[in-house]
């Protein structure tokens, strides 16, 4: 066995870095301070009784006051939003707007929390989750946060070992974070719950989220090249690499000199590239019984007949819809009301476009 020696004093700076990287993490983390966006939208760091939740776009419109800074916000500001600053297309920011406000809101006020229950959300059909509810909106398998069951119910916080195995993956293909990145990312986080997660849930709903990342190569690239580089999307994120080689999370806002993209971005643009991110990368819709590996499929599944955009446009609002009261909220109390909401804001939307037919939910 060969031994190789190390100068003591190499040694000695070693373990001053690991020990100010464990101790005194943020003489670590240096970042320098950019300037801020348009007069009118400066970034702000959330205060202490501000709330943030899992969405890195929501919480980056409320750093930046495009919403509520808060971050209690509701219906017609969350529509305003996705279009002033993200250039959202009236189509995408209504539907987003009504199922955030059904499932995690209150539908009489349309106020909504971006992350945690508030009292400043009135209960008057439901107790709202706000945005961090379990498996309405959020769902497992996120990105950059952790399964709810894993994480005994922290399913709102940034997690950087996440983010830096998503940054890994985008470096295998080039550095960005493009639709074979994230398609792949997508298939590794539903293989890594389903194994990990007893109570690992996957239902038809949640083919949704294949729309949401899009966002990080469709909507959060600087419209001067459209490139999802590791500048845009670690600033969306807040994600920042410290002198450890760990991500951590900061307060999320615009990446300095960044404008929204050219073009408003469709609700079939995002069915579009729900589509694509989820037949590149094909799971079964389903959870487990209980303990990791105990997969059951859901008789729900996207065949092979849906698989068109209309078809699956289709099939995500049917399943939307299909969503039982106790999956809305334990509390809710008028769930007929809540899809009567829904189904009014976006029957509209998804006969008009996608041809789907009207719900034998529908109530007059």
């Amino acid at each position: 066995m060969m031994y190789y020696k190390v100068s003591p004093i190499i040694f000695f700076i070693c373990i001053l870095l690991i020990e100010q990287c464990i101790s005194f993490p943020h003489l670590a983390s240096k970042r320098n301070l950019d300037p801020e966006q348009a007069s009118l939208y400066p970034f702000i760091p959330p205060g202490p009784n501000d709330i943030r939740g899992p969405c890195p776009g929501l919480n980056t419109a409320a750093n930046h006051g495009y919403i509520d800074r808060s971050g209690i916000t509701n219906f017609n500001e969350l529509v305003k939003m996705q279009q002033e600053l993200y250039n959202l297309a009236l189509d995408v920011a209504i539907f987003l707007a009504t199922i955030n406000v059904a499932l995690d809101g209150d539908i009489i006020t349309g106020k909504l929390s971006i992350g945690r229950l508030s009292s400043k959300v009135p209960g008057i059909l439901t107790t709202p989750s706000g945005l961090n509810g379990h498996n309405k909106f959020e769902c497992d398998t996120s990105l950059t946060r952790n399964d709810f069951f894993l994480a005994n119910g922290n399913n709102f916080e940034f997690n950087g070992t996440l983010f830096g195995v998503m940054y890994d993956e985008a470096n295998t293909n080039g550095g960005l974070f493009d639709a074979k990145t994230m398609s792949q990312f997508r298939y590794n986080r539903y293989q890594q719950s389903k194994a990990e997660n007893g109570q690992f849930v996957f239902l038809p709903q949640v083919l949704l989220i294949y729309g949401a990342a899009s966002f990080l190569y469709e909507v959060f690239p600087n419209g001067t090249d459209m490139l999802p580089t590791i500048n845009v999307i670690s600033s969306f994120f807040g994600a920042q690499k410290t002198d450890c080689g760990e991500w951590e999370g900061i307060p999320e806002r615009i990446p300095p000199n960044w404008v929204k993209r050219k073009t408003p971005y469709s609700l079939v643009d995002t069915i579009e590239q729900a589509l694509k991110l989820y037949l590149a990368n094909p799971v079964l819709f389903g959870g487990n019984t209980g303990k990791p590996n105990t997969f059951i499929a859901d008789p729900q599944q996207l065949t092979a007949g849906n698989q068109t955009v209309n078809g699956t446009a289709c099939f995500i609002y049917q399943a939307i819809l299909s969503i039982t009261p106790s999956e809305v909220y334990t509390g809710v109390s008028e769930p007929a009301s809540i899809l009567s909401y829904m189904i009014n804001k976006l029957d509209p939307i998804f006969g008009t476009q996608f041809g789907c037919p009207s719900t034998k939910f529908k109530l007059i």
